[in-house]
């Protein structure tokens, strides 16, 4: 059985960037007009569905890690990658069904999680040339 430890640990890390970044491309959208309840569910949803596409990522990456045999864990993270696809293609397309949820706040915190890790690297990097 894998140690999920790591993967609940970055997630937690990530939880710290995402969150903020949410706020504020909340209090964004609503200043440029958008309607502040369908932006709410919007940017909580795409929080949502993006921190959970993560936590997917973090564990198929730990599964495929424990497997040993690198062909079989290639594999099964290629099997995970197209599943998160699928999964993020469903989401979308009930977002853009679901007429009352804004469809920029939903889709905006999708990027959230790359830009947090972006930004967390940069850091880390600049930290070491010091």
């Amino acid at each position: 059985m894998p140690d999920y430890s790591i993967a609940a640990e970055a997630l937690r890390k990530l939880v710290r960037g995402v969150v903020p970044l949410a706020l504020v491309v909340f209090g964004l959208l609503v200043l440029l007009g958008q309607p502040p309840v369908q932006t709410l569910a919007g940017v909580a949803a795409g929080t949502l569905f993006a921190l959970w596409n993560f936590w997917l990522l973090a564990r198929s990456a730990v599964r495929a890690a424990a497997m040993g045999d690198p062909a079989r864990g290639q594999r099964a993270v290629a099997a995970s990658y197209v599943t998160r696809y699928v999964l993020t293609a469903v989401f979308l397309a009930a977002v853009m069904l679901t007429r009352w949820v804004s469809i920029p706040g939903a889709v905006l915190p999708l990027f959230f999680p790359k830009l947090t890790l972006l930004l967390s690297n940069y850091g880390r990097k600049e930290e070491k040339h010091r």
